[in-house]
Formats: structure tokens, C-alpha cells, sequence
């Protein structure tokens, strides 16, 4: 039960960003987007050197993939993901992410369609170059007949691929504390393959034998892998929470998420604040001071009404006595009775 519910944890961090699925009505644009997951699939299997001789390079690979499920689960060309997020669901911070982006951007193998205003994420789009042309795609009618069933059971393989990957490297184990972002990579190649050699996967991942062979050494050491006739294979018990307890790493993708949340939290707050800021002084609402407790009711609907925001001496914005109130969970509505604050 244990192991089944941290399986069903990773396909939840997985799948936070994505939208309410629905079935996507134009079908020729599904099947653009499914041609174009699929060869980018292709390139970076046929690529490896690209994708693996650096950290940065493995980021890139973990971040590109990531889109590309977006897109595939989707149905859109265009998704919109906040770099937090994306580096949530492929185990990298916000800065690791970041940078991936902008090196994918740079080399041309993403576009960013619009850039982020207020809480809206940044929307990004594969690059053309994975994409057949936008003359060969023929709008369809929202009621138009029943589809190919090639064409959404390739969908269906390609989102199993990448959610295996991705759900595999995901692990506060494989975090850069830890056994690294390439050992997870490593990690995840052990479902598809039954078993690899130290020459095998030094050649699918991209990097020297030298460094495979240290990989493999702590993936061993952690109890991950087990001698098997054609080289290396998975352990038949997943321990991969046991070696994050025994290295102290258990919990770190949790915090880090609650992290982000927090910071989330007090720019949406600021945001409000620059809002009140910027409206006419007789429209502004009464906001109560921070440590106040109204009286409403949590569940009613309606837009939700900011306190102050904290200020300093001088009247400027104090950020950090903000994300202090937020970390102590103050502005929560199911804390409003804790008078206990500092």
C-alpha cells in the first residue's frame, strides 16, 4: 500500500499542472502534435550526446520532455507552465529550470508564444522544427467523425513513455543533493531496458564509461540494482525511499513544492497590493491589518479580500515580514482563530 501510494504521489506532481481534461475537438491538430512528440522522442534517443555529456544538458532534456507531455496531454500547441512547475515535475528548482528554458529557447527548440503577466504563467510552444507546417493542418469540425484509433492509441503509448520517465526520476533520491538528476535518468532506462551494461548505458546516456560506472555504483550502493546475465537490472523492491531516509533527503521535493507555494502566496498578494495601490483612494477597500480576524465565512464565494501589506519604517513593502506571515500560514483562512503570532 505504502509503495502504491507514493507511485500515486508522483503522477499527482506530474499532473498538477495540467488543465481538466478534455477530449481536443480539432483532430488534425492532435495528430500534428502527436507526429511532432514523437519524432522529438525520436531525436533525443538518437542524440544522446547532446542530452547527457553535461548537467545543464540533462536539465534541458528533463525540461523539454516535460513540455512535450503538456502538449501531447493537452492536445495544444501552445500550454501555458510557470517555471516552478515545470521544475516540480521533473524534480529540478525554480533557477535549474529556468536556465533550461532559456538555453532550449536560445537553440531554438522552443518559442515563447507570451510571456507571464501577473499570475498567468509564460506560454510556450515547441519549436517549428518538430512541426510539419501549419499549411498541413486542416481545421476540422467540432462534430466531425469518430477518430482514428492509431492515432490516439499512439497518444496513449507516447503519454505512457514519458509519464514512466518522468515518474521515475522523480525522487527526492535524484535530486541534486543526492545521486544526482542523471542517476534518475539511468534509473528510468532500467524499465525500458530489461538489463544494460555499464557499456550500454554509457552509450544511452550520452557520457563517458567512467562516469556511468560511478553512477552505477550508487544506484548500487543505494540498493537499487541487482547482477543480472545481461548486465545490471532493477531491485524487484523499489527502495528508493529508503536510501533518501538513510542519505536524509526524504521530504525535499515535498518542501521544496510547499516552498513555491508560499512564494506563490505572497505574489498574489503584492499583486493585490499594487492593485489597491493603483485605484482611486475613495474605491480602495478597508483591508484589516494582517493579524486581524474577520468574521466570514472561508467557503463563501467571491473574490478573496488582502490584508495590508506589511510595510516598514520608511513605508516601502516589507517582503520579507510578508513571506514571513504566509510561512506561518496567518493569511489561511482555517488559521484566522491562532492568535499565537509573533
Amino acid at each position: 500500500m505504502a509503495r502504491q501510494w507514493a507511485k500515486a504521489q508522483q503522477y499527482s506532481a506530474l499532473q498538477r499542472p495540467l488543465p481538466v481534461v478534455r477530449e481536443p475537438a480539432d483532430l488534425a491538430e492532435l495528430q500534428v502534435i502527436v507526429s511532432d512528440v514523437d519524432d522529438l522522442l525520436t531525436r533525443l534517443r538518437v542524440s544522446p550526446g547532446r542530452w547527457g555529456q553535461t548537467e545543464a544538458a540533462v536539465s534541458q532534456r528533463s525540461i523539454l520532455t516535460a513540455l512535450a507531455y503538456l502538449s501531447l496531454q493537452t492536445g495544444k500547441r501552445v500550454v501555458a507552465a510557470s517555471i516552478r512547475d515545470l521544475g516540480l515535475m521533473v524534480g529540478l528548482g525554480r533557477t535549474t529550470a529556468a536556465d533550461a528554458l532559456r538555453a532550449l529557447q536560445t537553440a531554438g527548440y522552443i518559442d515563447q508564444v507570451h510571456s507571464h503577466d501577473g499570475v498567468n504563467a509564460t506560454e510556450w510552444s515547441l519549436a517549428s522544427e518538430f512541426s510539419t507546417g501549419s499549411r498541413s493542418v486542416r481545421s476540422q469540425p467540432f462534430n466531425n467523425p469518430r477518430p482514428p484509433t492509431e492515432l490516439f492509441t499512439l497518444r496513449a503509448a507516447l503519454v505512457r513513455r514519458i509519464e514512466d520517465q518522468l515518474t521515475d526520476q522523480l525522487h527526492d533520491l535524484f535530486t541534486r543533493k543526492g545521486l544526482g538528476h542523471l542517476a534518475g535518468r539511468l534509473y528510468a532506462l532500467l524499465r525500458e531496458h530489461a538489463s544494460l551494461t555499464v557499456e550500454s548505458a554509457a552509450r544511452l546516456l550520452g557520457v563517458t564509461v567512467r562516469h556511468t560506472t560511478v553512477i552505477f555504483s550508487r544506484l548500487r550502493r543505494s540498493r537499487l540494482l541487482v547482477k543480472h546475465a545481461g548486465g545490471w537490472a532493477r531491485a524487484r523492491r523499489d527502495l528508493r525511499d529508503v536510501a533518501a531516509r538513510v542519505l536524509r533527503l526524504a521530504g525535499t521535493l515535498e518542501a521544496r513544492m510547499e516552498a513555491y507555494q508560499c512564494e506563490r502566496e505572497v505574489w498574489a498578494w503584492w499583486l493585490a497590493e499594487q492593485s489597491t495601490m493603483s485605484s482611486i483612494p475613495r474605491e480602495r477597500p478597508r483591508r484589516p491589518h494582517v493579524s486581524s480576524r474577520p468574521l466570514f465565512d472561508a467557503a463563501a464565494s467571491g473574490e478573496r479580500v488582502w490584508p495590508r501589506y506589511p510595510r516598514g519604517s520608511d513605508g516601502r513593502a516589507n517582503h520579507r515580514e510578508a513571506r514571513y506571515y504566509v510561512n506561518a500560514g496567518v493569511l489561511s483562512p482555517t488559521s484566522r482563530w491562532q492568535l499565537a503570532i509573533a
